[in-house]
């Protein structure tokens, strides 16, 4: 799904940005089914990526091969692929997945991921984060909240972590769209896995596919 357009100060932020990393990404583009992978030459970004502390962390937390996953509860193509990166980490315990809350869809998406990132700090990102998957698209802030308590979710802190910390709140989304901008995304769902950008959804088969690749420094 297609992020919104930027404003023109924002434009010209990332443009700068942008054009730097650039310069550092190869030209060649390879076909992977439906999506298309770019190398990343790009040292610093990618081990921004692979180790920011504020990202959580799904599978193997020491796993040998990183995925980097920007996605939007409300978008239909991460609900496909949250159902094969489940089935990939079943298979592969080797594979840790760095989640990157990208609510472009605004509204009710911004909400469910200030609810994702505000519930990590009581140890319940991956709970939450699964259970905002299992709603309706069409999901409201009712909804949300309803998730996050049958998820395990001590309510009354939520929300003072959702009033005192949205400073923090704010910084990591931030963060993300930068990255994700920076990176040439479009949309979500979108990919880094080992040298390669995949924007859009893959199969399941592709995925264990460029797990492979990653593992072998490809």
């Amino acid at each position: 799904m297609k992020a919104p357009a930027l404003n023109r100060h924002a434009r010209k932020g990332f443009a700068g940005r942008a054009r730097m990393v650039l310069l550092a990404i190869l030209l060649g583009i390879v076909a992977i089914g439906p999506a298309v992978a770019r190398d990343i030459a790009t040292a610093q970004l990618e081990d921004d990526l692979l180790q920011d502390k504020t990202s959580p962390v799904a599978g193997n937390p020491l796993g040998s091969v990183t995925i980097v996953e920007f996605f939007d509860y409300r978008c239909p193509y991460c609900r496909v692929m949250q159902q094969r990166l489940q089935a990939l980490l079943a298979q592969d315990k080797s594979v840790r997945v760095v989640l990157k809350d990208w609510p472009i869809f605004g509204g009710v998406s911004v909400y469910a991921a200030e609810v994702a990132i505000a519930s990590g700090w009581q140890g319940k990102y991956l709970p939450i984060h699964d259970a905002l998957f299992t709603l309706p698209r069409q999901m409201d802030q009712a909804a949300i909240r309803r998730a996050a308590e049958q998820a395990g979710v001590d309510m009354a802190q939520l929300d003072r972590d959702l009033a005192q910390r949205e400073g923090e709140i704010r910084q990591v989304l931030g963060k993300t769209d930068s990255e994700a901008r920076m990176l040439e995304f479009q949309g979500t769902p979108a990919f880094v896995i080992g040298h390669h950008l995949i924007p859009g959804a893959v199969s399941l088969d592709d995925l264990a596919k460029l797990v492979t690749e990653a593992k072998a420094g490809r």
